[in-house]
């Protein structure tokens, strides 16, 4: 058995983040299954993401604001001088407590678009989400608490 199989779930995502790893989601799903779902006042505040496919589906991508359950910013961006603000284009949305593939999290539900996130715990600064878009394939991705904005 190799050492990357001896990890916890908890510990192989730490250790793909930090290393900036790519993966596809038949590699990533069976370790999301592992990890414990988030509350929403686990989510609250700002966080800096990115994926596990190396692009995304939208330029200067900063992460992700949770301020209320009725009021988050999903799609944060970055200004040419690197100054963060919510992205008007995808709506606004709402953060649900809500049961997936046997366990309850945190899951964002955009207003404007056909998409949940759903998030589980890592750590206490590291998620992983599962973007759930109507019609398309899913997609996982990171977040990790921007203790900058606090």
């Amino acid at each position: 058995m190799s050492a990357t199989q001896e990890l916890t779930a908890q510990q192989r995502f730490v250790e793909m983040v930090d290393k900036g790893e790519l993966a596809d989601y038949d590699t990533i799903k069976p370790l999301f299954l592992e990890l414990e779902g988030t509350t929403n006042e686990f989510m609250f505040g700002q966080w800096r993401g990115g994926n596990f496919r190396g692009e995304t589906m939208v330029s200067n991508f900063y992460g992700k604001r949770f301020n209320t359950p009725e009021h988050c910013e999903p799609m944060l961006r970055t200004d040419d001088e690197g100054n963060v603000y919510a992205w008007g284009d995808w709506g606004e949305a709402r953060l649900r407590e809500v049961k997936y593939w046997d366990k309850v999290q945190s899951t964002v539900i955009y207003d404007d678009q056909p998409l949940m996130d759903y998030f589980r715990k890592v750590n206490d600064d590291l998620v992983i989400g599962l973007g759930d878009w109507k019609g398309k394939a899913r997609g996982f991705f990171w977040l990790i608490r921007d203790r900058q904005a606090a």
